[in-house]
């Protein structure tokens, strides 16, 4: 199965204080490409609560590019693929809103979450935060650091797939009953722009 894994950081509650993205490329159940894009926020804005989740500081990320500069180097990591995140109503929803944020056209992809498909493959836990499914699962890994968050995504999702003896994403979702998102251009999905919850705060 072919799919990519992502993972935001972000530098304050706004959605659109994009800091950090993870990407973890799996093509035929194989990791094949890991990488991490530091990135300016616009405005540059940050709180030291969400420095103290990720480690990411204003002065490692002033001399960055902004999101809309490093678009023409994701969109094709996205575009046409299925994607996979740990609690992909907050990863989605942060590139649908930094996308409107820059008056970016929203790419076209299927997109799986990998806590609730967790949750169906692993009922006996009791938490499925990434960081205790890991645990669970044997998978070692940085927290909160978005090259390994993407990562830790893709490990999960190769282990359900090997645990269950799935080979496509059809077999995933009679498998498991899970919901497969799909985004295009003209999507009327809604995110807010602001995360509800504390700062930070939310299922990874």
């Amino acid at each position: 199965m072919d799919f990519v894994a992502i993972d935001f950081e972000t530098a304050t509650s706004h959605y659109t204080s994009v800091c950090s993205l993870g990407i973890c490329v799996v093509e035929d159940n194989e990791i094949k490409d890991r990488i991490e894009i530091l990135i300016k926020p616009d405005p540059f804005e940050f709180n030291d609560y969400n420095i103290k989740i990720h480690g990411i500081t204003p002065d490692m990320v002033y001399n960055k590019p902004t999101f809309d500069e490093y678009w023409p180097k994701i969109k094709p990591y996205l575009d046409g693929k299925t994607v996979i995140a740990h609690n992909a109503d907050f990863d989605v929803g942060v590139l649908c809103a930094t996308l409107e944020h820059f008056n970016i056209p929203r790419p076209t992809f299927e997109y799986l979450c990998t806590v609730k498909l967790s949750q169906k493959a692993y009922p006996e836990l009791s938490r499925h935060r990434l960081n205790k499914l890991c645990d669970a699962l044997g998978i070692k890994f940085h927290h909160h650091r978005a090259y390994d968050d993407a990562y830790a995504c893709a490990a999960v999702m190769l282990r359900i797939l090997e645990d269950y003896s799935l080979l496509t994403l059809a077999e995933v979702e009679e498998c498991f009953e899970v919901g497969i998102g799909h985004l295009t251009p003209d999507s009327h999905l809604k995110f807010s722009k602001n995360k509800k919850k504390k700062a930070g705060s939310r299922i990874k």
